[in-house]
């Protein structure tokens, strides 16, 4: 590089309905200026298009010298078109819902932008740091909120005919009457999910801080059957897929006294026999606030040396 071209960085932005986490990437994936946003409004609405474009422009004010960044790459809680340029369903972000991200912020900034499903940069960056190969079906599964989801094969994220692929906590149950924050009947995600084990805390758990459930009432059989309701999406897609690497994460998993045995002992119950059960790849991501800023920018690293990548 010649010394005075200017160094090669994204911003990487993983945006919420309450909040945005940012900070700029470099080629080797270091983060530096990370930054995190509450951004909610008082309606509740969160973060909008015309929101997201000034806090760039601050950003980069503040920490780029008023230049912009190489690209931007952000993530979304959302469904994405198949070209990742329109984000389709956010339902917790409605001022983004069916917006076209990308040409707006290009014709704003004149740099390229990349989007995609936040859930799929926390998995690049954990296939990073653990050092997973890239080949075979790798799947990522993301408990917060609600249930997160992603396929890898051979090193292209699954995206399905719409884009709209992996979306796991959204298979029915049978027997289940439970409307969905989606609007459909009987989601997994309704008993596989922070939002569940939230509702069950307040009914059997009143007195206890949510952090401290599976410190306080270790093997309780409201928490074990929770554990159980993990495993069986989880369970279900390694059997259709037989994955080289599984990995867990999200901010369920990390609770503290979450218990990883329980799960992986429902997992090896319910998954087919002899194979894939017991032939498990199991991995942990390491939980920080960096983690899908950092796989934004690895995205968008990839983005631009392979355009065809999504």
């Amino acid at each position: 590089m010649n010394e005075t071209e200017t160094p090669k960085v994204i911003l990487g932005m993983d945006i919420g309905g309450t909040f945005i986490r940012m900070g700029l990437i470099d080629e080797s994936f270091n983060l530096t200026g990370f930054s995190f946003l509450k951004t909610a409004n008082p309606d509740g609405s969160g973060a909008t298009i015309d929101g997201i474009i000034e806090y760039i422009k601050k950003y980069c004010a503040e920490n780029l010298n008023g230049k912009l960044p190489t690209a931007v790459s952000m993530g979304f809680p959302s469904t994405i078109d198949k070209e990742r340029k329109v984000v389709l369903s956010t339902p917790n972000i409605p001022g983004i819902q069916n917006v076209p991200v990308v040409e707006i912020i290009e014709q704003v900034l004149g740099i390229p932008a990349f989007i995609n499903r936040d859930v799929n940069f926390l998995f690049l960056y954990d296939i990073q740091r653990i050092q997973v190969e890239e080949k075979g079906v790798l799947l990522g599964f993301y408990i917060g909120t609600g249930f997160g989801n992603t396929i890898s094969i051979d090193g292209k994220l699954l995206l399905g005919k719409n884009g709209v692929a992996a979306e796991l906590g959204h298979i029915p149950v049978l027997g289940s009457q439970l409307i969905c924050n989606c609007g459909n009947l009987g989601c997994i995600e309704n008993y596989a999910s922070g939002k569940y084990l939230a509702e069950m805390a307040a009914e059997h758990f009143p007195q206890t801080p949510i952090e401290q459930l599976f410190v306080s009432h270790a093997g309780h059989a409201r928490l074990d059957e929770f554990i159980d309701y993990l495993s069986i999406p989880i369970a279900t897609e390694i059997t259709l897929l037989d994955p080289e690497c599984i990995i867990l994460g999200g901010g369920i998993i990390h609770m503290d006294g979450f218990p990883r045995d329980k799960l992986e002992e429902r997992l090896h119950v319910r998954v087919r026999k002899p194979y894939p059960a017991n032939n498990m790849n199991i991995q942990y991501s390491h939980q920080t606030q960096e983690n899908g800023v950092v796989g934004a920018g690895i995205y968008g690293f990839r983005r631009l040396a392979m355009p065809e990548y999504r």
